[in-house]
């Protein structure tokens, strides 16, 4: 059965769903410069909201205090892993950098856990890719 193309959708482009966070998995910490000039510890994460319906790009600042926020997602029947990590963040920071909410340098200190879901050194050039030029 071909499920066709499903494009990544984002907050830039759509509201989420009421959905809450199911099993999530790391997919890397960094620091983010927020506009008051402080540096905010951020988790990135991903994993299917609670319900199984999308597979979801989390972000969780300060660790709880908010909660997870989803930033992009895919319906979960189109979610290959490990491809789908890669889109969900390229997904993300393109449109970051289209509606120039954030730049590269407001993304410091991006650390992978070790066997992460992606390897660090692939995190750093979607990173690249997404702000060149």
């Amino acid at each position: 059965m071909d499920m066709g193309y499903y494009p990544i959708e984002t907050r830039e482009n759509e509201e989420p769903g009421d959905w809450q966070p199911g099993k999530t998995r790391v997919l890397f910490r960094c620091l983010i410069r927020l506009q008051s000039d402080e540096d905010e510890e951020t988790l990135f994460l991903v994993g299917p909201d609670a319900g199984n319906e999308v597979m979801v790009l989390w972000k969780e600042a300060n660790y709880g205090v908010v909660g997870a926020e989803p930033l992009s997602w895919i319906q979960l029947s189109a979610a290959a892993e490990p491809e789908v990590y890669v889109r969900l963040l390229e997904g993300f920071l393109s449109a970051v950098q289209a509606a120039g909410t954030a730049k590269a340098a407001d993304f410091t200190s991006i650390e992978v856990p070790p066997a992460g879901l992606l390897p660090e050194s692939e995190v750093h050039a979607i990173f690249a890719r997404a702000f060149a030029g």
